[in-house]
């Protein structure tokens, strides 16, 4: 048999890439692999070791590309740089692929993604207007062709990878095979971009010097823009054309798989083309936050990533004491209307009418509202009540098709009543949808929260992204330090002792300035709720509200949450918030009542993303050492998001520590467990105990 490929080879081959010697440190070299038969490419050099040469001179460069990072279809790049040993950027006269670019394939045609956009000098982007994109056969050809304008010795070259977002980012160039006037000058791994627009210049692919002469590293630094470390994340935010809209619809058949190119509305380019706010007169609003007039017209700006379609699923206006107003179709209009009003739609189900059906909390698009797309024009949603009418807010339910179709829920939106602007200069940010129904998924925009200067700093920081220690309020980011977003998730993936019911006594959330963020019953829901989810079970007062009601270190069950364990379910708990919210420390109150029942295994989700990952301790209502002082019992446990050392030192001793124990692995598909290696006793639904703790009052869903 024929072992030579598998698994341990590669092994071997990595340990010894790492002890070829010799190596300038920025660039990540590769032993030269066995030759594969007919590639004229790699008969440039058959030694076991390669050595980058010293400012190699030339002037037709050959980039050929052996791998991708994963992706088995598409192969790409975000943008090349080349510099000469003066310092200058090398002029390109000629630039080619084979395959050029998506556009041989028979599906495309007007693909932006085409191969001069790597010199473009767009690079730190995730607009596919500024991003090269070919088909990759594994086994095949991929090769790019420059040509300088006149030979030049080459002293860097720069690759930026592809980086349209975290999953796309598989696309890039991982292995490599440079050759220039036929010389081979580099062979190696190109770093993985990030897909984000944030963090190091080694985040977004990889820099191979030819030379380490200081006067001509300083002679580049004047040229490179990114040698003074501060990347314009607000590159490629230009859109030159409108591609052709794909088709949403519900019919069935079978489609080649298809990636579509779109634009990317970034915040920082809205903000410049959208005018100032402007003040009402002190007439309309004698309560600071409360507004007066009879048209109200909001301007739908941006979605979340999608370039064609723009919808929601249910809107309200929000009356002086929180009520929501009478909405009808006689006092609502908007432009454009619905889908209908493309050539290729009909009979769309998705109409303006279904914005204010009151069925909201749902997957159902029949239930929804979506409307043609089209960045830098006007989206205009019209509410004229028949007689002046006070107002205090707005309340959305965003697009909620499913987690894919939330990228087209509404982003930024821009509010004027009688003509007068009350929404802030970036707008209004809009929560997206979460993709499921776990919890209703309203977002309460009260216009009062954004009259305090420090509640609008923030605002525009997060949307900015120009704080380094704050993590921008996208749903793109990965933040160890201070993450930030709307809606937190804890997964609780196993309890300590009990198949049948986990739960909690409390958790505290804490800003960036190290206070106590104050919860209602607004910001918390789990899922499954309660054991009032049980068929079996109603009435009981172990609801997720207890969780923030302030009796944490407790026994008695009425200031306890606990929830059934479902097979192939995660149970979670979502704390939920309506504008972008920085936590520092988040502390924990496992189960006391019946301590087997506590969480034991879980993680820590901001915006669908993990960020964290632990075991909280069981409750122990003893102290475990001889002496009591030796071991006293620690009441609640803390994650720490700050290096703030003297909350560090404070909160030492209850910080989650990561201890190591048997070896775990679970496999999910579509969030049910398909598999479990450990042979733990599964539990039957039929033999679950009953637990049911009563008291007077009636727990409402509805979070407004």
């Amino acid at each position: 048999m024929d072992f030579e490929g598998d698994i341990f080879d590669e092994f071997r081959r990595q340990r010894l890439e790492a002890s070829v010697p010799g190596v300038p440190k920025p660039q990540r070299q590769a032993l030269v692999q066995e030759e594969p038969e007919e590639d004229p490419l790699s008969e440039a050099d058959k030694d076991d070791e390669f050595e980058i040469p010293v400012l190699p001179h030339g002037q037709h460069l050959v980039i050929n590309i052996l791998s991708t990072w994963g992706d088995r279809h598409y192969v790409g790049m975000n943008g090349m740089e080349m510099f000469s040993s003066t310092g200058e950027p090398i002029q390109v006269a000629r630039i080619q692929a084979d395959p050029p670019d998506i556009n041989i394939l028979p599906a495309y045609g007007r693909d932006p993604r085409v191969v001069s956009n790597l010199i473009d000098s767009v690079n730190m982007t995730q607009d596919d207007m500024h991003l090269w994109l070919a088909p990759f056969t594994p086994g095949r050809s991929h090769v790019i062709y420059i040509d300088f304008e006149t030979p030049r010795q080459v002293a860097m070259i720069r690759i930026w990878n592809y980086n349209k977002s975290r999953i796309h980012s598989f696309r890039g160039v991982r292995e490599v095979e440079m050759l220039l006037d036929g010389k081979c000058i580099f062979k190696g791994e190109i770093a993985k971009a990030s897909g984000t627009l944030s963090g190091d210049l080694e985040q977004f692919g990889d820099t191979i010097l030819f030379t380490t002469d200081d006067d001509i590293l300083e002679a580049m630094s004047h040229y490179d823009n990114t040698f003074d470390g501060d990347l314009d994340s607000s590159q490629g935010l230009i859109y030159e054309e409108e591609l052709n809209r794909p088709r949403t619809a519900d019919g069935e058949g079978e489609e080649r798989p298809f990636t579509q190119a779109g634009f990317r509305a970034e915040d920082h380019q809205l903000h410049e083309q959208q005018p100032t706010s402007i003040l009402l007169p002190e007439v309309s609003n004698q309560v600071p936050g409360i507004y007066t007039g009879k048209c109200l017209k909001l301007n739908l700006t941006s979605t979340w990533g999608d370039s064609h379609y723009l919808g929601l699923t249910g809107f309200e206006v929000v009356g002086k004491d929180g009520q929501a107003l009478p909405l009808s179709m006689s006092i609502i209009d908007s432009s454009p209307r619905d889908l209908n009003e493309l050539p290729e739609y009909s009979e769309d189900s998705r109409t303006l009418d279904k914005l204010i059906d009151g069925s909201n909390v749902t997957m159902e698009d029949e239930h929804m509202w979506l409307i043609p797309f089209t960045h830098g024009k006007d989206h205009i949603l019209t509410v004229s009540f028949e007689k002046p009418e006070t107002i205090a807010g707005l309340r959305f339910w965003n697009y909620n098709k499913s987690p894919e179709d939330t990228y087209r829920g509404l982003k930024l939106v821009h509010v004027t009543l009688d003509g007068f602007c009350i929404s802030p200069p970036e707008g209004f940010l809009i929560r997206k949808g979460p993709g499921n129904c776990h919890f209703d998924y309203a977002q309460e925009i009260l216009f009062s929260d954004f009259l305090q200067p420090s509640s609008r700093l923030k605002s525009k920081q997060q949307l900015s992204g120009n704080s380094k220690n704050v993590e921008q309020a996208s749903m793109d980011y990965e933040a160890p330090l201070m993450p930030c977003g709307f809606i937190f998730q804890l997964q609780l993936l196993t309890s300590w002792a009990d198949p049948y019911y986990i739960g909690l006594n409390g958790l505290e959330f804490y800003n960036e300035h190290n206070e106590k963020i104050t919860l209602t019953e607004n910001n918390i829901a789990a899922y499954p709720d309660s054991v009032n989810a049980l068929d079996s079970v109603t009435g009981d007062v172990r609801t997720p509200d207890k969780l923030i009601d302030g009796v944490n270190n407790t026994q008695d069950g009425r200031h306890t949450w606990l929830a059934p364990v479902v097979p192939g379910l995660v149970n979670r708990v979502y704390v939920i918030f309506d504008q972008p919210t920085t936590v520092s420390m988040i502390k924990l109150w496992n189960y006391s009542k019946t301590p087997q029942r506590g969480v034991k295994e879980f993680g820590l989700l901001v915006d669908d993303l993990l960020v964290y990952n632990g075991i909280l301790d069981m409750v122990s209502h003893v102290s475990r050492g001889i002496l009591p002082t030796c071991d006293p019992v620690v009441p609640y446990h803390t994650i720490l998001f700050t290096d703030d050392e003297m909350i560090a030192l404070r909160e030492r001793k209850t910080v989650i520590s990561n201890y190591v124990e048997d070896q775990d692995v679970r496999l999910t598909n579509e969030n049910q467990v398909v598999h479990h290696n450990k042979n733990k006793q599964t539990a039957d639904p039929a033999l679950r105990p009953k637990t049911c703790m009563t008291d007077r009052g009636q727990q409402g869903n509805r979070r407004y």
